[in-house]
């Protein structure tokens, strides 16, 4: 085999293995479970969005309270610094016993406290590094506001 031949050969290989990793792309996978005051939370969707530039990735949440990060379709993100939202809504049945008027517009009131579901206000923020991460997310409930004296 010629030197030619060896460089064509290894060329083709490091193409390859480009493109069946996806050419490094979304190098960290993070998964975890939510709670809110220490009970699972088992619906809705956890939202990783970058603190600089880049795009947000998302996970739903299951029935036993674990979520795995997404992009797009593909399993994963990029590493970096992510502010996290958390918004999980009450199903039809669970809105209808805590009192709402279930209509045709299809939104149901939050079961998790607004401010983790708003990019502004969450105080959820999370460094992601390369590789496979677990990043477990406790929720508390909102302090009761004091009336001003």
């Amino acid at each position: 085999m010629t030197v030619a031949s060896r460089r064509l050969l290894f060329v083709i290989a490091a193409v390859s293995g480009l493109i069946v990793t996806g050419c490094g792309r979304h190098a960290a996978k993070v998964s975890g479970s939510v709670s809110f005051d220490g009970q699972p939370v088992t619906t809705g969707v956890v939202t990783f969005n970058p603190v600089s530039s880049g795009a947000a990735a998302y996970g739903p949440i299951g029935t036993d309270g674990r979520y795995t990060i997404h992009t797009g379709a593909e399993t994963g993100l990029e590493p970096g610094d992510y502010k996290v939202t958390v918004a999980a809504n009450a199903t039809p049945e669970q809105a209808a016993a805590m009192g709402f008027k279930v209509g045709r517009e299809g939104i149901m009131p939050l079961l998790t406290p607004i401010r983790y579901a708003d990019t502004s206000t969450t105080p959820l923020t999370v460094a992601v590094k390369p590789g496979s991460q677990v990043i477990d997310l406790s929720l508390e409930r909102d302090a009761p506001r004091r009336p001003p004296r």
